[in-house]
């Protein structure tokens, strides 16, 4: 018999009614009795990983929760380490794929991907819904976030695609993977659609593509991740974003401008002017591959620095910046955008790279950090 957390509140009752707890950094709580209920799973583990400034008296909490989504064949072993959520105060939710995401075709499904009623292959979208009301039973009750590279960028997707009550997606950050431009549906169950829906809710969308990704073609079209299955085709990765622009109410012409980082040169696209106040961007790493996730831009880590600043901007939490100073000496109420730990004092162990760098108001560290980046002041 099948198990829907969200509809048997006896296994409710047994395993989850307990406060919200924290817990140290890299010592993740298992919380992966969540697997059962959508669909055939053979492996899966889900992690919680909560820092101990999101938990409010009350035992609530209101910081966002992010979903971090592994590719084809990837673990969940590292989110622990890497994801950042202990710095910026989110809570970080690690589940494990069936050795990937099941958003197209996979040797591993017994069931046709038009067969919606099958019950036998993973259900990914129940799977996480189920999440989503644990952690709301729980008083988990901040913004929800998903960041997936490849595989797992496909699945934020779908997700978001398929955002209201049960998957109520915040925003997105996806990498190296587009939106499906066929089929309209795959996989079981009813959070299956593929592109968003007229009235779908609407979702912010920050998403890196390399130009040059030969497993992922920017121009969209088949892919060998798809076998010989003609009925999977990809959009183009600026077709993709035009489609969250338009059901997001955004000018569906980008501004545009160009930036650096360590694969190659980098157009980014604004839609601007959305609706509900939602983001939609897009960065385009010219000559970069299906790595293009892993890359640096404008000295700014996409793997969390940048994720964390496009949730901030959607979030409102811009912290008042300091009046510029005119004197020869360095602002302590600075730091930078991505992180408060990049203070003038972290300024001044690179100031050649660092002194450009803005906090969450477009105040430069030359202007706040005068002592560290203004030539008058070390003369």
């Amino acid at each position: 018999m099948k198990l829907y957390f969200r509809l048997t509140p006896l296994l409710s009752a047994i395993c989850f009614i307990r406060a919200l707890d924290s817990n140290p950094p890299e010592e993740v709580q298992d919380i992966s009795v969540l697997c059962e209920g959508s669909g055939e799973r053979q492996e899966c583990k889900v992690e919680l990983d909560v820092p101990v400034k999101c938990i409010e008296e009350d035992t609530k909490s209101y910081c966002p929760i992010v979903f971090y989504l592994h590719g084809s064949g990837g673990t969940i072993e590292w989110f622990a380490k890497t994801s950042e959520v202990h710095n910026y105060g989110a809570i970080g939710v690690y589940p494990q794929g069936e050795g990937g995401w099941n958003t197209g075709p996979k040797q591993t499904n017994e069931c046709k991907w038009d067969e919606y009623d099958c019950p036998s292959d993973p259900d990914e979208g129940e799977f996480i819904a189920n999440i989503i009301a644990y952690l709301r039973d729980i008083n988990a009750l901040g913004n929800i976030y998903v960041t997936g590279n490849s595989n797992g960028a496909a699945l934020a997707h779908r997700l978001a695609a398929n955002a209201g009550d049960e998957l109520p997606i915040k925003g997105i950050l996806t990498k190296v993977t587009q939106l499906l431009d066929s089929p309209e549906r795959s996989g079981p169950g009813q959070l299956n659609n593929n592109q968003p829906k007229a009235m779908g809710r609407k979702v912010s969308v920050l998403n890196i593509m390399g130009t040059k990704d030969r497993l992922i073609p920017y121009e969209g079209g088949s892919s060998a991740v798809f076998g010989d299955d003609d009925a999977f085709k990809l959009m183009s990765a600026i077709g993709s974003m035009e489609v969250w622009a338009s059901h997001n109410g955004c000018d569906t012409q980008p501004t545009s401008s160009t930036h650096t980082s360590d694969m190659g040169e980098v157009q980014k696209y604004v839609y601007n002017n959305c609706a509900e106040g939602t983001v939609v961007e897009h960065y385009a790493i010219e000559g970069a591959g299906h790595n293009a996730g892993g890359a640096s831009i404008d000295n700014v880590k996409i793997d969390y620095d940048l994720m964390f600043g496009f949730i901030n901007a959607i979030e409102g939490t811009k912290p008042s910046s300091p009046a510029p100073s005119t004197e020869c000496e360095d602002d302590p109420s600075w730091s930078g955008k991505f992180k408060a730990v990049h203070t003038c004092d972290y300024v001044a162990r690179n100031p050649k790279m660092r002194c450009s760098w803005k906090d969450a108001n477009e105040v430069t560290a030359m202007v706040a950090c005068k002592l560290t980046c203004s030539e008058d002041c070390s003369a």
